[in-house]
């Protein structure tokens, strides 16, 4: 799939905030909603939506126990969701959904250690 393909993908799905650059697009499942990227890599489309926290061990492990090829990872120290680009973006847009609830969570459980 071309960058151009990829991102007429997404405006048919309904993404919104839709921008391209140096490679990478970058959209948003609504308009309130964290910014995601969509990268081309060796293997294909990946989706992946950072978050700046630092997810405990036990829930990453527990979430990847379960999402199946949605995996719950640690770049550049924060938690990002990845995904190989679905088939169906709705499967995007619920797992990314889902994903930031237990950021927000994950964030909220540290404030007594980090004055949030």
């Amino acid at each position: 799939m071309t960058d151009d393909e990829a991102e007429a993908a997404l405006r048919a799905a309904g993404f919104c905030g839709i921008e391209a650059e140096a490679g990478v697009i970058y959209a948003r499942i609504a308009a309130q909603a964290p910014e995601f990227r969509a990268e081309a890599t060796e293997a294909g489309w990946r989706l992946v939506l950072p978050w700046n926290v630092r997810p405990p061990a036990a829930a990453m492990d527990d979430w990847n126990s379960r999402m199946g090829s949605a995996r719950m990872q640690v770049i550049a120290g924060e938690a990002a969701l990845v995904l190989p680009w679905p088939e169906d973006l709705a499967q995007w847009a619920a797992l990314a959904a889902e994903a930031e609830a237990h950021f927000i969570r994950w964030r909220r459980a540290r404030r007594p250690a980090e004055g949030m």
